[in-house]
């Protein structure tokens, strides 16, 4: 059983984080994508009962980890190792998007989990779904832009460095927040498991402009996730 943790105190002030008890402030928008791989994909089918009304549940799971960097949790000493991954399909009306959610999922009888829920189009999950039952994906990585902080002290990190993604606190100070995305890039083969290269150093021109249009980019898309989610919820509903 869980125990009850201490209240921490948590302030956002002008896109920066601070915690109470974690030294440095944190940031987000740094114009960097998340790297995830996953393997052991398996497809689940059913249906689920909800306001009445039946639906298709059908649903493809895996186990992910992160390609170099590594997620945290801010105020939290834990790192995740596998991530729980599931595929959901979106409804036609979002077929442009595909979106990502990461967050811990907390257990009462168990150390809980990180989780990664991405959402895509009806006619990318069927691609998919057709592979798995082929044995032609065995396989899957995505990229994704996130709502993830990091640490200041890291904003500036050349995109060939490791970089600590880390998950917000709720305003509770004692519970972490989901964290959402959007998928840039989601791929899949029969290949064998394998760490993939870190994405190559640019020169020292070539991440400035690609810094400063992430973190132009990144407001905007921060507003259309937000917009999107919420019609997930209610189309959920």
């Amino acid at each position: 059983m869980n125990e009850s943790r201490p209240m921490r105190g948590v302030s956002v002030t002008d896109g920066r984080m601070t915690v109470e008890g974690v030294a440095g402030r944190f940031v987000q928008g740094i114009g960097r994508h998340l790297r995830l791989s996953a393997s052991d994909l398996r497809l689940i089918g059913g249906f689920a009962s909800q306001d009445g009304r039946l639906r298709e549940d059908a649903r493809i799971v895996g186990r992910a980890h992160l390609l170099s960097d590594s997620l945290r949790r801010a105020g939290f000493d834990d790192e995740a190792g596998a991530i729980a991954l599931t595929i959901r399909p979106l409804s036609a009306s979002n077929e442009a998007r595909m979106l990502l959610m990461l967050g811990f999922r907390e257990a009462d009888d168990a150390d809980g989990e990180f989780f990664a829920d991405a959402f895509v189009a009806p006619v990318v999950f069927d691609a998919l779904k057709g592979d798995m039952l082929s044995g032609a994906a065995q396989r899957l990585s995505l990229s994704a832009t996130t709502s993830l902080w990091v640490r200041e002290a890291e904003r500036e990190a050349a995109s060939g460095v490791p970089l600590t993604w880390h998950l917000g606190l709720d305003s509770d100070g004692q519970t972490s927040a989901p964290a959402r995305g959007l998928v840039d890039t989601l791929d899949w083969d029969a290949g064998p498991i394998e760490t993939l290269a870190a994405e190559p150093v640019a020169d020292e021109e070539q991440d400035t402009t690609a810094d400063q249009l992430g973190r132009i980019n990144w407001s905007l898309k921060q507003l259309l996730l937000i917009l999107v989610f919420l019609m997930i919820i209610i189309a959920l509903k």
